[in-house]
């Protein structure tokens, strides 16, 4: 085995002892009973690492695309390139104006909207892909969902929904509640199809 082998295999070796190793804490951090959905992204991400250990061992991917893509979160395991465009982080005007049925958020939260454009670079599959696919985390480590009744924002201007395809991509809006001092937020692609990994997807620090 030569030399830019062997690095390959540090590399890569190193990248699953750091996801594995952050999944773990996730867990730490979460109350147990509570968290359920918390767990699954842990184990998607430990899938993630070794999805790409047996990739690396196939000798199918290199570090500077696939394995790369995946573990910094510009790629996700069904082909997807998911880019955030902008963040706005108290989004309640905008969403009351959307629809005034719309509730605010509950004491101690705010929405937080943020808008992706989605495309297809890897397979020639469509994907179909909605607000529902997406979740948020912070620094306590709690899971936000799209969906939940105490983490929903109602309905959304520009919601995302629609199938991307390698000539068509697709932007458009997911938005969760979080609490107002949750900080270090990223979004994490959970689509729950099949056996696809999910993908953490950072978001810019707020000024």
């Amino acid at each position: 085995m030569n030399k830019q082998r062997v690095l390959f295999f540090v590399i890569i070796g190193t990248a699953v002892l750091f996801i594995i190793g952050g999944s773990l804490v996730m867990q730490i951090m979460q109350p147990p009973d509570l968290n359920a959905t918390a767990t699954a992204v842990a184990i998607r991400s430990t899938e993630v690492a070794i999805r790409v250990t047996e990739a690396a061992l196939q000798g199918t991917v290199t570090p500077s695309s696939f394995v790369s893509g995946v573990l910094a979160g510009e790629q996700t395991m069904n082909g997807l390139r998911i880019e955030v465009i902008d963040v706005d982080w108290d989004a309640w005007p905008l969403i009351q104006a959307t629809n005034q049925f719309n509730d605010p958020p509950l004491p101690g939260k705010r929405m937080v909207l943020v808008t992706l454009n989605v495309s297809l670079i890897s397979g020639e599959e469509p994907v179909q892909v909605d607000t529902s696919d997406f979740r948020m985390v912070g620094s306590r480590g709690e899971i936000y969902t799209t969906f939940d009744e105490e983490t929903r924002c109602g309905v959304i201007p520009d919601a995302l929904d629609g199938v991307v395809t390698p000539t068509r991509s697709m932007s458009g809006t997911v938005c969760v509640q979080v609490p107002e001092d949750e900080g270090d937020l990223a979004l994490i692609y959970d689509p729950f199809v099949g056996d696809i990994p999910s993908t953490m997807i950072p978001l810019p620090s707020q000024e």
